[in-house]
């Protein structure tokens, strides 16, 4: 038997009523959590605390038919060149030198995290209007005068930072539901180019799902594909890829209004992914992201790039 959790059953305020604190930027849930559990201690987890005992029991249940494992990774090397000018991945192989009667052979490997596939930790995306990160974070607490890690000094093993992604670690597992919006453009008519701009409405994800009969729960792990991974894959040239490197990167996503917030907000995923660049649409023209409502107001995370069948 599952151990029950504060969690199993949150009866969320609404989106009009938000911040839930006073003081706090507009449409944050920050403390919600807390205020839930009667933690003293400030979350870490935001919406990752939705994914209870209970929750993956029943997953494990009531979905798993087949028992096949599908790993959702990109290779890590892609996309190459890396986005926004980023540092790509730099594997090297040698032979260690230390190591005398016999070939002894080492990797390193050297890369920014935000390259490939991977999550958005709580660290990485404050709120544009007050550079504040999940639950009240200040960009200042985080970083020096510099720009750099204020405990670059230090040790991260040692000394964990607060809304470090460490705090993931074994707690990512539950009901994961998949709309694959790329099927249902092309069967329905709908064209567009995935490295292109091109904005997917929350009325899109609404009737994708009804034709793919997909139902929402809370704390589902919303997964949506949308062909950035297959067009690379199958259609991109060298030319196309140089591109996609320079900065605003062009490529289909979640379009960014207020209609998709809320819709977001009413479904209360555990975490929303996509094999897209961003997962909303880019470039964006707003002054304002999904970002930050995902990531720093709700404590949302997102997977991005790759994390959806070719």
């Amino acid at each position: 038997m599952a151990t029950s959790s504060p969690f199993d059953s949150v009866e969320f305020p609404s989106f009009a009523s938000l911040p839930f604190r006073e003081g706090d930027p507009k449409g944050a849930i920050w403390g919600f959590y807390e205020h839930i559990s009667n933690s003293p201690i400030k979350d870490e987890l935001g919406s990752l605390n939705l994914l209870t005992s209970s929750r993956i029991l029943c997953a494990s249940q009531t979905e798993i038919q087949h028992g096949k494992l599908c790993s959702l990774n990109w290779e890590l090397h892609k996309p190459f060149p890396a986005g926004y000018k980023r540092n790509g991945l730099e594997h090297n192989v040698f032979r260690m030198p230390e190591i005398k009667g016999s070939y002894v052979m080492d990797d390193e490997i050297h890369m920014n995290t935000q390259c490939g596939s991977q999550w958005d930790g709580f660290r990485h995306w404050s709120y544009y209007k007050t550079g504040q990160f999940y639950n009240d974070l200040h960009v200042s607490e985080v970083l020096g005068l510099e720009g750099d890690g204020k405990e670059k000094t230090v040790n991260a093993f040692d000394k964990p930072a607060r809304n470090g992604i460490h705090s993931f670690q074994g707690k990512i597992a539950g009901r994961g539901v998949l709309l694959d919006f790329f099927s249902y453009a092309q069967e329905n008519g709908i064209n567009y180019a995935p490295n292109q701009h091109y904005a997917i409405t929350a009325d899109d994800l609404e009737k994708c799902a009804q034709a793919q009969g997909v139902k929402f729960e809370q704390g589902d792990i919303l997964f949506v594909r949308m062909g950035f991974v297959h067009w690379y894959e199958t259609a991109a040239t060298e030319e196309d890829k140089q591109a996609l490197a320079q900065p605003p990167p062009r490529a289909v996503g979640i379009k960014q209004g207020m209609e998709e917030v809320e819709w977001l907000w009413e479904h209360h995923f555990s975490a929303v992914a996509s094999d897209t660049p961003a997962f909303e649409a880019r470039p964006n023209k707003l002054e304002w992201n999904l970002h930050d409502y995902l990531l720093a107001l709700w404590g949302v995370s997102k997977p991005k790039s790759g994390q959806i069948y070719k």
